[in-house]
């Protein structure tokens, strides 16, 4: 069974299985009232798409982070970048929420793997808590994760 990564802040270190977030917000690949559970395929793709949304902060105003290491079945549908939209890389999220809609609303697999839009080469595993197998999904493992000076320039 695959292991994928999450980074959360402090503040959240406790809940790092939930989907609240992303419920509440939306992000990329979800609308707002749908929350599904963003993870990464490496710890360092995990870190470089935290830091690519902390901009304008400095190092020293950095939050503390914790790598959650997570345990999960082996049920995903991979996407390449040629399999994507024409539009997977805008930063206008419109289009991306709904993309993935039919799997959204009905989900066929526990998790959609898709070309990370920062580095398209890594895989963002997308999790869904409505799926029967997301009760197999587990926490391994939390550690802090520290931040190295030379990621961050002013």
């Amino acid at each position: 069974m695959p292991q994928v990564y999450r980074i959360i802040k402090e503040k959240f270190r406790n809940e790092a299985l939930s989907t609240e977030g992303s419920r509440l917000f939306g992000a990329r690949w979800n609308p707002k009232g749908i929350g599904v559970l963003y993870t990464t395929s490496t710890p360092e793709l995990g870190l470089v798409e935290t830091l690519a949304h902390a901009p304008g902060v400095r190092y020293e105003d950095l939050p503390v982070y914790w790598l959650s290491s997570i345990h999960i079945p082996d049920d995903i549908r991979y996407y390449s970048k040629d399999q994507m939209p024409d539009f997977w890389q805008d930063k206008n999220y419109e289009r991306t929420q709904y993309w993935l809609k039919d799997w959204l609303m009905k989900p066929d697999v526990l998790a959609i793997g898709i070309p990370s839009v920062i580095v398209p080469f890594s895989q963002n595993i997308i999790i869904h808590p409505r799926h029967p197998l997301f009760t197999e999904v587990s926490l391994l493992a939390q550690e802090r994760i520290p931040i190295d000076k030379r990621l961050w320039r002013q």
